[in-house]
């Protein structure tokens, strides 16, 4: 169709050479677009390499064939009875060595979590869910909140108020001197007070003031 819509007779080519480049261009871009489990993106060939012009008027932008000239370089390279280094196919093919690494991550093979990893063991049983919390974390997480649940209980009422608002134990939000104070109708210098006292009192039951603030976020 593009072809159809872009030729120009005037331009004196023939229609049908004129519809060979263009229909060449479709094919490469569906097998491009299409060939691999996970799509790239057309940008990906000029993104990886910069290519030179005798590159791209010999391969036309066809990057399976430039693909194809890495595997023939890395080739004569086990040919002459050595194993080929990225820096010695990045020279044969005329790239860098760090768009070569590029080129080769993004083309790598797609591998099947239900592959064997080792012996009897799946990708799928040792790859970790991000997800899901680590069953481990989870009990130390509450030990934790237990922990300091136990240790505030010492507190009078108030300084374990205090300790919470400054700490962000209510609502995940800390709460400045000033704002406390306006709470319960002090000063800030007050506050201030009634916190060192607290902080005080809970050193006395081995939870040093930067103990405490690892354990904030854990009272939800």
């Amino acid at each position: 169709m593009k072809s159809l819509e872009k030729f120009k007779p005037k331009a004196g080519c023939r229609f049908p050479t004129y519809s060979y480049w263009w229909i060449r261009q479709s094919i490469r871009k569906a097998i491009f677009q299409n060939s691999r489990i996970i799509r790239l993106p057309n940008v990906i060939p000029h993104q990886c390499c910069e290519l030179s012009v005798f590159h791209m008027l010999h391969l036309q932008d066809n990057i399976y064939a430039f693909l194809k000239e890495i595997k023939y370089a890395r080739r004569l390279c086990i040919q002459e009875g050595r194993l080929p280094t990225n820096e010695e196919i990045a020279k044969r093919v005329g790239i860098t060595v760090k768009k070569l690494e590029k080129l080769l991550l993004y083309f790598r093979d797609p591998v099947s979590i239900q592959e064997h990893a080792w012996q009897n063991v799946t990708f799928q049983e040792i790859t970790a869910d991000l997800g899901v919390e680590i069953p481990d974390l989870v009990v130390t997480k509450q030990l934790m909140r237990q922990h300091v649940c136990d240790i505030l209980k010492t507190l009078k009422p108030r300084e374990r108020k205090i300790i919470q608002y400054r700490f962000g134990m209510h609502e995940n939000k800390q709460k400045t001197l000033g704002e406390i104070g306006d709470i319960y109708g002090v000063s800030k210098e007050r506050v201030r007070q009634l916190e060192r006292r607290a902080l005080n009192k809970l050193k006395e039951w081995c939870l040093p003031t930067q103990g405490l603030k690892a354990y904030q976020g854990l009272l939800v």
